[in-house]
């Protein structure tokens, strides 16, 4: 493979197109497609989309205010998809720290505040508590600012919510904890919409024709969070499957390959999702997925994160020492869309980089590095080019029963 062919100031040069918040189903995200689309047409290609529809929470309002023994109102953000109050709750307020069985013995009616974030099993335990509402934590006792600002969090339980939740800034609950706040009035009203997402496709044929039913993904989601503009997560995996395109383009390989952008990753891996039961017939045709999020800082190391058979972690490890570049591996399920080909059967890698400002507003352009962009591409770059060209594909198409077991209940 020609290493040089690939360039990190081309990979940085894609990036500057696309420097705005792309949240999925809205207007920017949809630019942001048209954009890649455009990209990937200066090269003599073709590349399409595949829409999909996905319900999404709105906030409406919400309020939080501590009644007793003092009267003051906090800034508060609400918890997407945690349930709406049925107009005010009122009632008395306890802290009960990161949520473990003896703090919330006594909870039952009461609005209860919790170290965050709440995930899915503090969640139930919350439910069975009886508590009547919820809050936790976000931020840093040194935030200033915007940063003071409480952002939106996204609840993902997979059975029926019935408990709302707020989110508070980190020197907010200082300030009502330490006076002794007793109890209080939340306030949560939210409505769900309908909204489309898209994913952006690109397929190189192979050139041996025996081997056009072995199909080699590589993959990267577009869309970022509400909060930030998303340049290490993961604008940087896109401009890295971008430049692998290029490449490919012009040294055809024998086995196909596919190109994806997915939208909507941040809601729950609903583009990576939505393709693989578009085409939950090609899948068995599917040998790997080559997958990117998190990438382009210059300060960290790389890891591989490989959701298949421990083999796999060799055979990478083994491609990375002949390029000269060093990297880890971790064989567990990674939280990206290489979990929606592993739940399908298919051996799934994800690169990710050790990075700074992720899901935050300092996830900007301004932190990426053309030299990180150039390793990272090159390192995942050999390896693709050894995996489309072996006369006899080097993984097994199977999967560990623990992951799919694990995959299969997350949906």
């Amino acid at each position: 493979m020609d290493l040089s062919y690939i360039s990190g100031h081309h990979a940085l040069s894609f990036m500057q197109s696309f420097d705005y918040i792309r949240e999925a189903g809205s207007e920017a995200e949809k630019t942001a497609a048209e954009a890649i689309l455009s990209h990937v047409a200066k090269l003599g290609l073709t590349a399409f989309t595949e829409p999909y529809t996905f319900t999404m929470d709105v906030i409406d309002e919400v309020s939080f205010t501590v009644t007793e023994p003092f009267h003051k109102t906090y800034r508060v953000s609400g918890y997407l998809g945690s349930s709406s109050t049925n107009g005010k709750v009122e009632a008395p307020f306890v802290y009960a720290e990161n949520g473990d069985p003896i703090s919330l013995r006594d909870v039952k009616g009461k609005i209860v505040l919790v170290n965050g974030p709440v995930r899915p099993d503090l969640y139930k335990r919350l439910m069975e508590s009886g508590a009547a509402a919820f809050l936790s934590v976000t931020g840093t006792p040194i935030d200033e600012g915007v940063d003071r600002i409480p952002a939106n969090r996204e609840l993902r339980f997979p059975g029926e919510a019935t408990l709302p939740g707020g989110i508070l800034h980190h020197l907010d609950v200082i300030d009502l904890v330490e006076n002794g706040a007793s109890r209080a009035v939340f306030s949560l009203k939210q409505h769900r919409e309908e909204k489309t997402s898209q994913n952006i496709i690109c397929q190189l044929p192979g050139t041996d024709p025996s081997l056009a039913h072995e199909i080699l993904t590589i993959t990267a989601h577009y869309d970022s969070v509400p909060a930030g503009k998303g340049a290490y997560d993961n604008l940087s995996g896109c401009a890295i499957v971008y430049e692998l395109l290029t490449y490919f383009a012009a040294h055809p390989a024998k086995r196909p390959i596919t190109f994806i952008w997915f939208g909507g990753e941040e809601k729950g891996l609903l583009g990576s999702r939505a393709y693989v039961k578009a085409h939950a017939d090609e899948m068995p045709m599917h040998r790997l997925n080559l997958n990117i999020d998190l990438a382009g800082q210059l300060v960290g190391g790389t890891v591989y994160g490989v959701t298949a058979e421990k083999s796999v972690d060799e055979l990478l490890l083994t491609l990375a020492e002949e390029a000269r570049f060093g990297a880890e591996t971790k064989n567990q399920i990674w939280s990206s869309d290489s979990n929606s080909f592993a739940a399908a059967g298919v051996p799934a890698v994800t690169l990710d980089r050790d990075g700074f400002g992720m899901h935050t507003r300092h996830d900007t352009l301004e932190h990426i590095s053309w030299w990180s962009l150039e390793r990272d591409a090159r390192m995942l770059g050999y390896a693709a080019d050894y995996l489309a060209n072996q006369d006899i594909f080097p993984i097994e198409r199977t999967m560990p029963e623990e992951y799919l077991e694990k995959l299969n209940r997350r949906k």
